[in-house]
C-alpha cells in the first residue's frame, strides 16, 4: 500500500493528513511537505493504516519540534507509545 500526503491550512494551523501506509520510501516526501509547512503544524493520522519503524521515527521526530499528531487508532497509538519507550530506554532512560 502507498501512502498519499495531504496538506492544507486549517483555521492558521497547517495540517498534513496522512492516508495509507507511512514507511521509509516515504518518509523523504513526508519531511519534504512538512519543511514547507508554516508552523504550528498538525499531523493527521486518522487515516493511516500502519508505519514502518523509520515512519515512527520520522513521526516521532516531528512530535519533538512540536507538531501535534492527532486522530490515530488505536494501533498506531500503541506503536508510537512503543517507540517512546524504545527512545527512552536507548539514553539510559534519561529525558
Amino acid at each position: 500500500m502507498t501512502l498519499r500526503i495531504f496538506a492544507e491550512d486549517r483555521d492558521r494551523r497547517a495540517v498534513i493528513s496522512l492516508h495509507g501506509w507511512l514507511s521509509r520510501a516515504e518518509v523523504g516526501e513526508l519531511e519534504r511537505v512538512a519543511a514547507e509547512a508554516q508552523p504550528p503544524v498538525t499531523i493527521d493520522l486518522a487515516h493511516l493504516v500502519g508505519v514502518d519503524t523509520d515512519g515512527l521515527r520520522a513521526l516521532r521526530g516531528h512530535q519533538g519540534r512540536g507538531a501535534r499528531l492527532v486522530g490515530a487508532s488505536p494501533y498506531v497509538e500503541l506503536l508510537l507509545e512503543q517507540a517512546t519507550g524504545r527512545d527512552d530506554t536507548s539514553n539510559g532512560g534519561a529525558r
